[in-house]
C-alpha cells in the first residue's frame, strides 16, 4: 500500500472552491481494503487524517493538511425493492439518479448535492424539505479502533446539519441502507427536472463556491428570542412558519451581495455562497466569514454558524 501513498499533493485541484494547500501524504482509494491498510499507515505514523470525498463543503486552509488526506472514489450502490445499500464514496446525484431510474420517491432533493454518500451522511445534508435522516437506516462505520460498526438510525443522532459523526471525526462511514417508497416515475422525473432548474436560477451553479457557508438558523435556537425578532423586523414574518430563518436572507439583508474580500465575493445570486473568482485563499474567505458575521450580529442581533467543515487550521 506505501507505493499508493504519495507526498506533498496539493489540495485545491480535489475541492470545487479550488483553495487549500497541499496535504503532507495522500491516497487514493476505491475499496475497503485499500481503506483499512491506508488507515494502518496513518496510525503507524501516529498522525492525523482526514477523509476526502467531492471536495464540497469544505474549506482547506492555505497551509494544507499536515497528516494523511484519504480521497474516496467511486463505490457500489445496490438496490433491493425499497432498500438501498450505498458505498460512502458514492455521489449524491448518482444516487439520486439511479433512485428516480428505479422508480423510487424521496430522493429528487439530492440531485443537485455536489458531495458524497459518506459527507452528506455526517453533515446531514437537505434541501428542498428533505434530509439524509429521513431516508438512513442504518450506518456502518470504522470506529476508532478501526472496527466496523452499525448504527441505526436514532443512534446516528441526526440533527440540523449535524450528526453523531461530526463529533467523531476520527470515525469513517462506510456505507449506508437507506429505505425509500415506491412512486410514480413520470412524477419522480418531473420533481428533479423542477428542483434543477430551481436550483439554476437561485444558486450558483458551476463556480468555484463550496456552497452553503452558513447554517440557516432555527427559530427554536437557544439565543433567539422570536417574539424580539418579529417585532424588530416584521419581514422575518414570512419565514414564520418554517424551521430556520434562511442565512441567505439575514446576509442580504445586511446589504453585504457584492461584497468582496481580496478575489472571493458574496455572490449576488445567492448570499450564502462565497464565490471564488480565481486564485482566492482560504484566508480571504476566513476574512470574509468574519466580515458577513459581524454584519449580521450587528444588524440582527444573530450569531451566524458555519455549515462548512475547517481542514488544515
Amino acid at each position: 500500500m506505501r507505493e499508493k501513498i504519495a507526498e506533498n499533493i496539493p489540495l485545491a485541484p480535489y475541492t470545487i472552491y479550488k483553495i487549500g494547500g497541499p496535504a503532507r501524504f495522500f491516497a487514493e482509494i476505491k475499496n475497503l481494503d485499500e481503506l483499512e491498510k491506508t488507515l494502518e499507515f496513518a496510525s503507524q505514523k501516529q498522525m492525523p487524517f482526514f477523509i476526502l470525498g467531492a471536495g464540497s463543503n469544505i474549506l482547506i486552509s492555505d497551509r494544507g493538511f499536515a497528516g494523511l488526506v484519504v480521497r474516496i472514489t467511486g463505490g457500489d450502490l445496490k438496490i433491493d425493492s425499497l432498500r438501498l445499500v450505498v458505498d460512502a464514496g458514492v455521489s449524491m446525484p448518482r444516487l439520486a439518479a439511479e433512485t428516480a431510474k428505479a422508480g423510487l420517491t424521496g430522493f429528487e432533493w439530492a440531485i443537485g448535492i455536489p458531495g458524497t454518500v459518506g459527507g452528506s451522511v455526517r453533515g446531514n445534508a437537505g434541501c428542498f424539505g428533505g434530509e439524509m435522516k429521513d431516508a438512513i437506516e442504518t450506518v456502518a462505520f470504522f470506529d476508532d479502533e478501526a472496527a466496523i460498526q452499525q448504527y441505526n438510525n436514532s443512534a446516528c443522532k441526526f440533527g440540523y446539519r449535524d450528526s453523531i459523526f461530526k463529533k467523531h471525526p476520527q470515525w469513517v462511514i462506510l456505507r449506508a441502507t437507506l429505505r425509500l417508497k415506491k412512486g410514480n416515475s413520470e412524477e419522480i422525473q418531473n420533481r428533479i427536472k423542477n428542483i434543477t432548474l430551481h436550483r439554476s436560477q437561485k444558486q450558483d451553479i458551476g463556480v468555484k463556491s463550496c456552497g452553503c457557508i452558513f447554517k440557516n438558523v432555527p427559530w427554536d435556537r437557544k439565543d433567539i428570542d422570536k417574539e424580539a425578532l418579529l417585532r424588530d423586523f416584521p419581514d422575518l414574518e414570512r419565514f414564520y412558519k418554517q424551521q430556520n430563518i434562511p442565512a441567505s436572507y439575514l446576509i442580504d439583508w445586511s446589504y453585504l451581495k457584492g461584497r468582496r474580500v481580496g478575489r472571493v465575493f458574496v455572490s449576488p445570486k445567492h448570499a450564502n455562497y462565497f464565490v471564488n473568482e480565481g486564485g482566492a485563499t482560504a484566508e480571504e474567505v476566513i476574512m470574509l466569514i468574519s466580515l458577513v458575521k459581524d454584519a449580521v450580529k450587528r444588524k440582527f442581533g444573530i450569531i451566524l454558524e458555519e455549515e462548512i467543515q475547517y481542514v488544515g487550521f
